[in-house]
């Protein structure tokens, strides 16, 4: 592995199309330029030092030298190794928005094409509302995540966290010279990258030390995946020494640091995956992590001064639940309840999570299928499904919620989302855009990732469908206006044409002069004591609609009491 980076996109505003350069506190770099958004790139800039070998399993160390000259910000950073590690200057402070991947902290890198930042830049650029976009790469898997008793005792827990502030740092320190507002940073993650915003959030019992100011949470809470402490990790740490001859060592972590690369990567993705486990996730190490993120939010101790804009997509349990067809009767569903490895239900509990699930697909997901079991997938598929969603993604999301609003300080207000559009896939199975793409599987439905094209605003991932294009057009908006004001909406509330209904607090949406979309009025989530959703859906589909966070809320609430029993 080599410098942990991160890459920035900056607009470019009546300068010369010639490769960019910037000088920051440590030397200067030179860019590329990119013609066709007529934006600034500089990549692959390391915000510490290289973390092989002996910085391995190390704090990230700030970076230590300067130069002379011109160093080249051309490339991508190598992405930490993953479980598949092939996939692996402007007059205004512009409002930051620093992207975190996902990849459910074992997998991904911010070089995949659905993350490509050009769109949201050039959507930012054709508004009127300009931003600077940055993502990072961050150890992952067993290189950032991984826990032991040595590690714990030498400091250098949580290293994918430590790796994200780090980065965070290095913006606040150098942004202004690319014309940005060190002020004004939005951390925004999708999947893990989500988990790892709600756990800045929590990071060292809320302080933030001003290196961001919002927050964007796209399917994924701090409590989504497990905390596991030393009981878990330490056989996994064990076997590693063992496998690579560092068992007589004096300081065994010491000797992994002189281990090859190619010797440690396959052990590191070997051992999480024995017996069916989770893979690596950050620990309460009692430092940057100093507890149970249930505990945290629940007693207020995380960034309250922070606004968020935060939600799920309708069907996300179908990406969690088996589709191999083992899940067909009610002692099917039992027993996988009961004996998954990081659930830790007992039985009584999984007898009233069954009671609160039915099995009817009418309720079940993929939503608004009907009767439709799809049984080549397991006769009680969507009812798992409904389940499987609920555990990692809606329950926390409605559970955080209500935190951020209960404890939120003056001005910071949290606006909560349910993504309902079913992706758009390309037939060519490129990224360039095919007029003959089609719907994501029928199965699948609004699936987990299903938002992110329409977010970047990227044709090559939400499709060329009228329809889509418009609904991504209006969601890009909608998170760019946050990242300047913490809030979606438009300052110009004149705009609005605002009714009130007696069951569900709706705005009624009005044809405006900025873009031509349809403007809409998106409530803060305490507007309404039940909670307040924006659906987020084509006008082929009825437009966009506010609805109380009211589904499937008895079974929500309940796997929110036994949270803390997956370790979260």
């Amino acid at each position: 592995m080599k410098n942990e980076s991160f890459q920035l996109l900056s607009l470019m505003l009546g300068t010369a199309a010639t490769a960019p350069i910037v000088t920051v506190l440590n030397g200067t770099y030179e860019g590329r330029y990119l013609p066709e958004f007529s934006q600034d790139l500089f990549l692959g800039i390391p915000y510490a030092q290289d973390t092989s070998l002996a910085n391995r399993y190390r704090v990230p160390q700030s970076l230590n030298e300067t130069w002379l000259g011109v160093r080249a910000a051309t490339h991508y950073s190598n992405a930490c190794p993953g479980l598949y590690p092939e996939l692996d200057k402007v007059d205004a402070q512009l409002p930051i928005m620093f992207w975190i991947h996902g990849g459910s902290y074992q997998l991904g890198t911010t070089r995949l094409p659905n993350y490509n930042l050009s769109y949201i830049v050039q959507r930012s650029v054709d508004i009127g509302r300009p931003i600077i976009a940055a993502s990072i790469n961050y150890r992952k898997g067993g290189w950032g995540n991984l826990y032991s008793i040595e590690l714990q005792g030498s400091g250098n827990t949580n290293l994918a966290l430590r790796d994200m502030r780090k980065a965070l740092a290095w913006v606040s320190e150098n942004i202004k010279c690319f014309g940005g507002n060190p002020n004004s940073v939005t951390v925004w993650g999708e999947s893990s990258g989500s988990f790892a915003v709600g756990q800045l959030l929590l990071s060292y019992g809320g302080r933030t030390d001003n290196l961001f100011h919002r927050s964007i949470q796209q399917s994924g809470s701090a409590t989504t995946a497990w905390t596991n402490g030393s009981d878990w990790y330490q056989p996994i740490y064990d076997d590693i020494v063992n496998q690579t001859n560092c068992s007589e060592a004096i300081d065994t972590l010491a000797c992994l640091r002189t281990v090859p690369y190619e010797v440690l990567l396959p052990l590191l993705d070997k051992f999480p995956t024995l017996n069916g486990g989770p893979g690596y996730y950050p620990t309460v190490d009692g430092d940057i992590f100093p507890m149970y993120p249930t505990e945290a939010y629940r007693n207020g101790h995380f960034a309250t001064s922070i606004p968020h804009l935060y939600g799920t997509n309708t069907d996300e349990g179908t990406d969690n639940a088996p589709s191999d067809g083992v899940i067909n009767t009610d002692e099917d569903l039992f027993a996988f309840l009961l004996n998954s490895t990081g659930f830790d239900f007992p039985s009584s509990t999984v007898d009233q999570i069954m009671q609160l699930y039915p099995d009817d697909p009418e309720v079940g997901i993929p939503a608004h299928t009907s009767m439709n079991r799809f049984e080549d997938h397991g006769r009680q598929y969507k009812r798992i499904a409904a389940i499987m969603g609920d555990v990692f993604y809606h329950a926390p999301r409605l559970d955080d919620a209500r935190s951020y609003t209960k404890f939120a300080e003056s001005g910071s207000k949290t606006f909560t989302y349910r993504y309902n559009t079913r992706g758009w896939m390309n037939n060519t199975n490129t990224t360039y855009v095919d007029v003959t793409g089609s719907f994501a599987p029928d199965y699948k439905g609004v699936a987990h990732a299903s938002e992110l094209g329409f977010v970047f605003d990227n044709p090559h991932f939400h499709g060329v469908w009228a329809g889509y294009s418009e609904l991504s057009d209006l969601i890009s908006e909608l998170w760019i206006n946050f990242a300047h004001d913490g809030t979606p909406n438009v300052a110009l509330v004149s705009d609005y044409v605002v009714e009130e209904d007696a069951e569900v607090i709706e705005q009624t949406l009005e044809n405006t002069n900025v873009t031509g979309l349809q403007r809409l009025y998106w409530p803060s989530y305490d507007e309404d004591e039940r909670g307040l959703n924006l659906v987020l859906q084509t006008q082929g589909q009825g437009g966009c609609y506010v609805e109380p966070d009211t589904y499937r809320l008895e079974g929500r609430e309940y796997l929110t009491q036994w949270a803390r029993r997956r370790h979260v």
